[in-house]
Formats: structure tokens, C-alpha cells, sequence
């Protein structure tokens, strides 16, 4: 019985040495190593990228201009304006400073040239302080085309003592001799306009007019009943130009515009241009009608050059005008 259980001593001891042989035996292969699931892993803090910084300078150039330019204006303005079969019409009150020069006559062997005569040296017409009055309309007939036509009556006279001698239409008006002079004047004008650009804050219009003036002088020499030196003179003239309406600001309703013009004038041995630039107030009356009260400045030069026949005038000043769109 002893000798049985010493013998299953000394076979477990065996078998528990040939298990821990086995393992020292596998531990020590090369390459073994341990099961990497089962060993710790190192832990890394990851920070985020830093952005990437760029130096903006600032824009130099013509374009830093623009803010200046008139166009770019008033872009959330609205500007009334006539539409198709609507009609534009009102009247002007024009201040303006007139000059003129007149020469009328031929060189005829034995009596002298015709001299230029100053309206205001030699006839005492006054530069200053004259009231023209015009009415004036506009009808669009399409969406871009519209006629118009302006009416412009102008009469000045006055008495002057001569401070020099002139020669008028073959006479001598002679130093230190009373003058009676008087100048009448009526342009017709008409013609057609053209809408180059329309939109909602401004409109640029191209015109082609037709212009038609009558002037009368009239020159009464001394006393008592002397013959009077009439000179008619018919002009028809062309006009060619450009307008600019542009709004600038919205009030409440009412709008306010800048404006602007320009023009050359040719034709039948004439030429000239005018020039006009205002502000106008426009204010709603009821759906597609409206009042307007413009304001600005007005200079217009016309000169006919002919062998021996000199009419020249030029009239600048500032004008009001008022008129409805309906």
C-alpha cells in the first residue's frame, strides 16, 4: 500500500516537471513574444492644427474711385419717369445774363464796313436781370421713343446814347445820338428723344431736336420820325445731345434726382452747344402720377458766322421749372 502511493508521487512530480520544461522551453524560442492585445498600449495627446494666417493688404488703384462716380448712386433709389402713352409737360422761369453781338451789311466801294455792335456798349440792352420764360412737353409714344416740343418767347428794348459810332445795314448810327433798339425772339423747338439705358434709379437719353428761331432787331436812330432799320432773321438749326436723370435718395415716398445736359447745335451757317445740370424733387400725386420742382443751372451759346451777317448770343443763368407727369 506505501509502496503504491510513493509510486504516484513520483509520477506526478514528473509530469509537473515535463509541463514547467515545456513551458521554459517555449519562452525560450526566439521571436516568442506575448499576446500584443493583451499588452498596454501608449497613449498619445494629439493637439489640432494652428490655422494658416494670411496678411491681406489694402487695394490701391482707380478702383477705391468708384464710390464717386454718379452711377453708382442712388442704386436703391427709385426715379419716376414717364411711361408708355404718358405725358410730361410744365413750364421754366429761366434768370439769365444775355450778351450779344450783331453785324449786318456788305463792303461796298465807298461806304464803310459794317462794324459788330455790342448789345450792351452799343444798344443798351441789359447783360443782366432778364426774366425768359418757356413751356415745354413730352410724350412717350413707346417704351424707349417720345416726342417732345418747347415754346421760348423772348423780348428786350432800350433807349442808349451812343458812346461810340457803328454802322448798321449800310447806316451810320453816329456818336452822341439817342438809340432806340429792341430785340424779339421765339424758338420753336421739337424734335424726337431716344431711352439708351432705363432702369429703376435712372434714366440716359439721346435727343434729336429741331429748332426754329425768329429774330427781329429793330434800330430807331435820333428823334422825331425817322426811318427804322428792321433785320429778320429765320435760323433752323439741329440739336443733337445727351440727358442724364439719376436718383439719389428715397424720401418717404418722394424722390430726389440729379440731372443733366448737353448738346451741339449746327446747320444753315450756325453753331453752338448748350450745357444743364439741376436737381429735381419729384412727389407721387396718386398711382402713376406725379409732381416734380427741378432747379439748376442753364448756359446755351449760338453763333451764325456769314460773310458780312454776325448774330451771336449767349444766355446763362439759373432757372426753376415745375410740371407734372401724368
Amino acid at each position: 500500500m506505501l509502496g503504491h502511493t510513493r509510486k504516484y508521487l513520483f509520477l506526478l512530480v514528473l509530469l509537473i516537471a515535463a509541463t514547467a520544461g515545456a513551458a521554459w522551453a517555449q519562452d525560450a524560442q526566439p521571436g516568442a513574444q506575448t499576446d500584443p492585445t493583451n499588452a498596454r498600449k501608449p497613449i498619445y495627446k494629439v493637439k489640432p492644427e494652428a490655422p494658416e494666417v494670411f496678411k491681406v493688404k489694402p487695394e490701391y488703384g482707380l478702383r477705391g474711385l468708384e464710390r464717386f462716380s454718379p452711377f453708382a448712386w442712388g442704386l436703391d433709389c427709385f426715379l419716376p419717369t414717364t411711361a408708355q402713352r404718358q405725358f410730361e409737360a410744365g413750364g421754366r422761369v429761366w434768370f439769365a445774363r444775355v450778351q450779344g453781338q450783331v453785324s449786318k451789311g456788305g463792303r461796298f466801294v465807298g461806304f464803310e464796313p459794317p462794324s459788330v455792335v455790342d448789345f450792351d456798349d452799343h444798344l443798351g440792352l441789359s447783360k443782366s436781370g432778364n426774366v425768359i420764360w418757356s413751356v415745354d412737353a413730352r410724350y412717350q409714344i413707346l417704351p424707349r421713343w417720345g416726342i417732345r416740343y418747347s415754346f421760348t418767347p423772348m423780348s428786350m428794348d432800350a433807349t442808349n446814347q451812343g458812346t461810340e459810332s457803328f454802322v448798321f445795314m449800310g447806316q451810320t448810327f453816329t456818336f452822341g445820338t439817342p438809340i432806340r433798339s429792341k430785340w424779339d425772339r421765339y424758338e420753336h423747338r421739337a424734335g424726337l428723344s431716344f431711352d439708351i439705358a432705363r432702369s429703376a434709379n435712372s434714366v440716359t437719353r439721346a435727343y434729336a431736336d429741331w429748332l426754329h428761331i425768329q429774330d427781329k432787331l429793330t434800330l430807331h436812330q435820333g428823334f422825331g420820325y425817322t426811318q427804322a432799320l428792321t433785320w429778320d432773321d429765320d435760323k433752323n438749326i439741329a440739336v443733337l445731345g445727351l440727358e442724364l436723370n439719376k436718383c439719389l435718395r428715397n424720401f418717404r415716398g418722394n424722390s430726389l434726382a440729379i440731372n443733366g445736359k448737353a448738346g451741339v447745335a449746327f446747320l444753315d451757317d450756325h453753331n453752338g452747344y448748350e450745357l444743364e445740370a439741376g436737381l429735381s424733387y419729384i412727389v407721387p400725386i396718386r398711382a402713376g402720377r406725379f409732381g416734380f420742382v427741378k432747379g439748376g443751372y442753364r448756359y446755351a451759346h449760338l453763333n451764325k458766322d456769314k460773310d458780312y451777317e454776325v448774330f451771336k448770343t449767349t444766355m446763362d443763368g439759373a432757372f426753376i421749372q415745375a410740371g407734372f407727369i401724368f
